[in-house]
């Protein structure tokens, strides 16, 4: 009898405690009585609970865990996220959603260039401030193009109306750009810049289905020409001081899913903005703006990636003009793409060897190509300046901040071949 009572007990012990994970098949439904939210140290839970998209007392069907997923890792602060569906004795459906934290409290320390075109910036950053998804940073920057001090703040979605989020920041700083011809400089701008700024992002957006939500932008900035700026015998491309309250409206539509370094989706893009001058020197103009990046993750290991970027600006003004450097073309200079107008493509392969918690390393191999113009339809009709490569990118997913970067490029005669991102 005793061993009876004994082989009883062990039954129902198993069946209270020991948790049976279900995988739903593509038409089940089920719903889930209670959610178990398992985080090792930071994020807050109910930034984590506004990602699911239901609550306890809902039916849910495998999609809709699906989704779940891809929303927290889009939260960005998270090295690893899973979730187990699990049984108790009575029959009633527990979720444990697991969403391990990456460390977001990070100290700015990064380089990016080579001999010819680099910068170099310091100062803190948190990307995950007092656990609710804040973003905060302060920093500075010196290099071949500017010098500057940087203020920014962003309170997310989770905390806000709708889903809206917003964002402001203050600069302070120099900026210096070589124009270039058949990758030679003809001529040069220096300036000091103070700028303010603020915007408002996907306003009223209810859940992750597309709906029209502009996001709005807004900044008053200040530049002034400093010919002590710069050393040169290259002409100096004029002298004023102008004033301006900019503004702007944006929109996409598309989605991608990121998960660590790796994307899977597309996304399309469309701004529009104005300058309205606060002085008689400094003359509106109009600024448009587009772009589209598609990405294909057809394993673990495999990516592919092709990205499209263009812009025009009806403005003459040597500061306000486009310059696009190995950013948007790998091998190129600052400069060697500027104008009125630019456009740069991308076609790529990436290969994920090692993803791991803590180390994680990627190969790419890419085509760049891209052009610069004052007059927008000549972009399409004069040669292009290219890249071809290989990069590799190491990192370590709980310390999102130690990372490194590497690009060997050939981008024809004199090109800037090796590129280095700390």
């Amino acid at each position: 009898m005793a061993r009876y009572l004994i082989v009883f007990f062990y039954i129902c012990c198993n069946s209270l405690f020991a948790l049976g994970q279900h995988v739903l098949s593509d038409r089940q439904k089920i719903r889930i009585d209670s959610i178990d939210i398992k985080k090792n140290w930071r994020t807050r839970e109910a930034i984590v609970r506004e990602e699911l998209g239901f609550k306890a007392g809902d039916s849910v069907n495998q999609g809709m865990l699906d989704t779940m997923v891809i929303r927290i890792w889009n939260i960005g602060n998270f090295a690893k996220v899973g979730y187990e569906l699990d049984t108790l004795f009575n029959g009633n459906y527990v979720l444990e959603v697991m969403a391990k934290d990456a460390l977001t409290v990070l100290p700015i320390l990064s380089f990016s260039g080579n001999r010819e075109d680099w910068s170099l910036s310091a100062g803190m950053s948190d990307n995950n401030f007092l656990g609710r998804n804040i973003k905060f940073d302060i920093s500075g920057t010196i290099g071949t193009n500017a010098k500057s001090f940087n203020l920014g703040i962003n309170i997310p979605r989770q905390l806000l109306y709708k889903n809206m989020s917003v964002n402001g920041g203050i600069m302070y700083g120099q900026g210096k750009n070589f124009r270039y011809e058949n990758r030679k400089q003809v001529s040069v701008i220096a300036y000091t810049k103070k700028q303010i700024s603020g915007g408002i992002s996907n306003p009223w957006h209810k859940d992750f289905k597309y709906r029209f939500s502009p996001n709005f932008g807004w900044s008053v900035f200040q530049h002034v020409t400093d010919t002590s700026l710069v050393e040169t015998d290259i002409p100096f491309a004029g002298n004023y001081s102008i004033n301006y309250l900019s503004i702007s409206v944006g929109e996409s539509i598309g989605y991608i899913r990121r998960m660590r370094h790796q994307k899977d989706g597309w996304r399309a893009s469309l701004g529009i903005g104005a300058g309205i001058g606060l002085d008689k020197h400094s003359p509106f103009y109009y600024s448009i703006g587009s772009g589209i990046d598609y990405h294909k993750l057809f394993n673990k290991v495999v990516q592919f990636s092709a990205e499209y970027s263009t812009g025009y600006t009806s403005t003459t003004i040597p500061s306000l003009l486009f310059y696009q450097g190995a950013n948007a073309v790998k091998g190129i200079l600052t400069g060697e793409i500027s104008g009125q107008s630019y456009y740069t493509m991308y076609l790529g392969w990436h290969f994920t060897y090692i993803n791991r918690d803590w180390f994680a390393m990627e190969q790419s191999v890419y085509l760049n190509w891209g052009n610069g113009n004052d007059r927008y339809m000549d972009l399409y009709f004069t040669k292009p300046l290219y890249g071809v490569g290989t990069g590799f990118y190491f990192n370590i997913p709980m310390i999102p901040w130690l990372s490194m970067r590497v690009y060997f490029t050939y981008s024809g005669q004199n090109s800037n071949w090796f590129r280095l991102e700390l």
